[in-house]
């Protein structure tokens, strides 16, 4: 399997598949032009491929969103220098043994030299994660449910296909996590919200 046809199923809550069990329409992968649009590079380059499919994807669509969105709430202007596209495609033209010969970011920690601290640089990555299987379990609970009930009775999905995921996300299936069950709670409420049938 190669980059382009890992990539897109990396960055999916459902499979076709789960799509189409969920819901009465034929999955179609969006990800598909963008592919194309993006050539696939030699294999000296395949984390500059991924960074590319990223950066269009993800870190647009997503991160850059949300942090555009949570600091506006506060009136606050960040800033993203590591986006300067000079910068961008500096570090896309370089090969792959230079970005992660033994660590990740590499480049970064060798370009600062001694100004970042050993304990910094050597720490263990840490994720901002959210304890929301437990809010959903708990807290979120009612609303979640109302919502789950709600879009079961949708004429574009399958009542039963939608109430076992939300069964199965309760009964702690390994295989249910709490992002796809989320997804389809997040979207029964901008559907109802704005209301549409």
């Amino acid at each position: 399997m190669n980059v382009a046809s890992a990539y897109p199923i990396s960055r999916k809550v459902f499979s076709d598949s789960q799509i189409e069990e969920l819901l009465k329409v034929h999955s179609s992968n969006s990800l598909n032009a963008l592919i194309k649009k993006i050539k696939e590079t030699d294999k000296d380059h395949l984390l500059s491929y991924v960074s590319a499919l990223e950066i269009n994807t993800y870190m647009q669509n997503i991160l850059l969103r949300d942090t555009d969105q949570m600091s506006m709430a506060v009136a606050l202007e960040v800033r993203v220098p590591f986006l300067d596209y000079k910068l961008l495609e500096f570090v896309l033209s370089v090969k792959d043994e230079f970005k992660y010969p033994s660590t990740p970011k590499k480049l970064l920690i060798d370009s600062l030299g001694d100004l970042l601290p050993d304990e910094v640089v050597n720490r263990p990555k840490m994720g901002f994660t959210l304890p929301w299987r437990n809010w959903m379990k708990n807290e979120l609970k009612s609303f979640c449910e109302e919502n789950i009930k709600s879009l079961s009775k949708r004429d574009f999905v399958n009542k039963q296909a939608i109430l076992n995921l939300w069964q199965q996300f309760l009964s702690d299936e390994p295989r249910v996590s709490w992002s796809r069950v989320w997804h389809l709670i997040v979207l029964e409420n901008w559907l109802n919200k704005n209301n549409i049938n």
